[in-house]
């Protein structure tokens, strides 16, 4: 088989394109710390990068709305923590009250004071967020949850929605409470159901009277044992919050080191394989110049 000297041309050109182009896919991978330039370098490792890339992404969203249930739950139970204070303080006058040497000046002026906690009381129960939602009217959030009708009357405005955020693949936290869960439908100890504000309203007008109701304490008492119930399983709720951002935390470092063995260059090699394409470039490029020169004309 006769080889032309145009096919030896071609032949030599190819050979030096094909290690020249080696040596600059090198040399930018070199230069962008990347093994894959493209998915044609590796489709398996560049399918495998977009897994990782999206369960990154995920992983990140899993993490901002933890931040956002652990914000929402925490301005709750700083809401809660204060009307638990409140509660407390009433009770201490309650006490107070069933004392016989109290006149009914006296019991007026802890009606006053009572009459203070209630308005703040309430001010709680309509409490907004940073984003000026409200904090306990379930999915209702742009509308006060409770309503002072008067006369001791008041009504839930809200609903019992509970906003569930993914905090995990497979796990998600309530980022509130509804407040008809927390501040109604307590027992008022005379066998009924009343709530937490006109617990309050009826101890002030039975001191304005001058006749206090033992049934008062029970009730706060019950009250009391409602907000407490609700800020021990917020703190359950923000438990799981730090146990899951560890979880998600720990499996961010595997994805991003799995990625990084995919798609990161191994600069020792990639250098060592950069000197071994320069010796062979350069020695190609010499073979052709020899070839080149050979010619039957050069003889003649």
């Amino acid at each position: 088989m006769r080889i032309s000297t145009a096919q030896w041309y071609r032949q030599g050109v190819d050979s030096m394109l094909r290690n020249q182009s080696d040596l600059s896919r090198t040399q930018l991978q070199l230069a962008s710390g990347q093994r894959l330039l493209s998915p044609a370098d590796d489709p398996s490792a560049a399918t495998r990068v977009l897994e990782l890339d999206s369960m990154l992404t995920a992983v990140t969203q899993y993490s901002r709305n933890a931040d956002m249930a652990e914000s929402r739950l925490r301005r709750e139970e700083d809401v809660l923590n204060g009307a638990g204070d409140i509660l407390q303080r009433v009770r201490e006058l309650a006490v107070r009250a069933t004392n016989g040497s109290l006149s009914a000046g006296d019991r007026q002026a802890i009606a006053a004071e009572v009459r203070q906690h209630l308005d703040g009381l309430l001010a709680l129960g309509n409490a907004t967020d940073t984003n000026g939602e409200y904090v306990f009217g379930g999915y209702r959030t742009d509308a006060k949850p409770f309503a002072d009708s008067g006369g001791g009357v008041y009504s839930y405005q809200g609903d019992q929605g509970q906003r569930l955020l993914q905090i995990g693949s497979s796990r998600h936290v309530a980022s509130n409470d509804p407040g008809d869960s927390i501040f109604m439908g307590i027992d008022d100890g005379a066998g009924g159901s009343t709530n937490a504000f006109a617990i309050l309203h009826d101890f002030a007008v039975d001191l304005e009277n001058n006749t206090p109701n033992a049934a008062t304490l029970t009730a706060l008492d019950n009250a009391m044992d409602r907000v407490q119930g609700v800020r021990t399983r917020l703190g359950g709720r923000m438990n799981a919050i730090d146990n899951q951002r560890g979880i998600n935390d720990s499996f961010s470092l595997v994805m991003q080191q799995n990625r990084s063995d995919l798609e990161d260059l191994d600069y020792a090699e990639a250098v060592s394989r950069l000197q071994q394409q320069q010796l062979i470039l350069q020695a190609s490029q010499q073979s052709f110049m020899k070839v080149e020169g050979l010619s039957l004309f050069n003889y003649l």
